[in-house]
């Protein structure tokens, strides 16, 4: 029907729903008017007609009953879910992970070990509290994907994943808290939370499995983390 626009001068679209003729989707009348103004480009016009459900007269009328017939079977499936179906799976999707308050099994797993609360709204006010290279540097130590070799490694920017001291490879924990290379820039870290020294969740503003019910992200270690961290 689309390359036959000049030759067709009036189609007629029938419909033996008169709810259904008046009260379409939105996408629905949407596509309607975009298909009829491609075809009064050429001079045609497009009518809607009620015709009774009964008048099995028209050869358009058989066959539409039969279609919605066969659609109905118990074994049938439609090829293709409607817009407003695949909209739907969509949304009781996102609302069945917003209500287990987790993420997808297979997305984060680094940030999932680091903060047990993923997704929460503790991580947008956390963000919120910090300067912009802050944020920056945060996002990168909480997803693993900073300037560590055994990140660097695995993305083919360095050949081997050990740390500069040659003692052990270069893990987020090993730079943090380990590697002897660090030690007076770890003071500021050492004061906040002695005690904590070694805790990645702690530090980086994630939950840990220790943590209670009332707990919420350690402003000033996070930023003790983050200002060595940002001199680098």
């Amino acid at each position: 029907m689309p390359r036959a626009y000049g030759v067709i001068k009036q189609p007629v679209i029938t419909q033996s729903d008169r709810t259904a003729a008046t009260a379409v989707w939105p996408v629905t009348i949407r596509q309607i008017y975009e298909h009829a103004e491609r075809l009064g480009k050429g001079n045609n016009r497009v009518k809607m007609v009620w015709v009774p459900s009964q008048d099995d007269s028209l050869t358009m009328s058989r066959e539409a009953k039969r279609q919605a017939q066969k659609a109905t079977r118990a074994e049938c499936t439609p090829r293709s879910l409607p817009y407003q179906a695949r909209s739907t799976r969509t949304r009781l999707v996102v609302a069945q992970l917003h209500q287990q308050r987790r993420l997808p099994d297979r997305v984060g797993g680094y940030s999932k070990r680091i903060d047990r609360a993923l997704p929460g709204k503790h991580t947008q006010a956390l963000y919120d509290r910090l300067k912009r290279r802050e944020t920056d540097v945060l996002s990168q130590l909480r997803t693993g994907m900073a300037r560590i070799n055994s990140y660097l490694s695995k993305i083919g920017a360095t050949e081997s994943d050990m740390c500069e001291c040659r003692r052990a490879p270069e893990t987020m924990e090993r730079f943090l808290f380990r590697c002897t290379r660090w030690d007076i820039e770890r003071e500021a870290m050492r004061q906040v939370g002695q005690n904590m020294m070694g805790n990645l969740s702690f530090f980086l503003g994630g939950k840990s499995a220790s943590d209670g019910p009332k707990w919420t992200p350690n402003l000033e270690a996070v930023r003790a983390a983050l200002r060595w961290r940002r001199e680098d």
